[in-house]
């Protein structure tokens, strides 16, 4: 078992001791135990998800960020992080289309890199919200 915790700016989501966390970095899809090799890593945006000590799992949607493993301590800090219950899933599509629609009209560079992130991360809402 090891310590696991998930920080926002709205500060600690979610803090429990754990067996496995299995998370996507931008290199590709990891699990870790304890006893891991300290390791410091960049999230994508995607599910992660946590085997609780009695067996149960555990998903969230989290939406990037930094991930940090000591050993017996592993703490990922993203700008946001949600359990699938909580994910309005009418409020996701609405917001991927929109933003589906917005692409499709600007020009700028920039703003449309800002939609498609908009997009991936209501892509991720909607494909969470289908765990429930």
């Amino acid at each position: 078992m090891f310590k696991f915790k998930v920080v926002t700016p709205e500060g600690v989501k979610y803090e429990e001791d754990v067996q496995y966390v299995e998370f996507k970095t931008k290199e590709g899809s990891m699990g870790t135990l304890t006893q891991r090799l300290p390791i410091v890593t960049s999230l994508r945006i995607a599910p992660v998800s946590i085997k609780k000590v009695d067996n149960s799992v555990q998903s969230f949607a989290i939406h990037g960020g930094i991930l940090e493993m000591t050993g017996d301590e592993m703490t990922i800090v993203t700008t946001a992080a949600e359990k699938s219950e909580d994910i309005d899933i009418e409020a996701a599509r609405n917001a991927m289309e929109s933003a589906q629609e917005e692409i499709k009209e600007t020009e700028d560079k920039f703003k449309k890199i800002k939609l498609q992130t908009r997009i991936e991360k209501n892509l991720l809402r909607v494909n969470m919200s289908k765990r429930k």
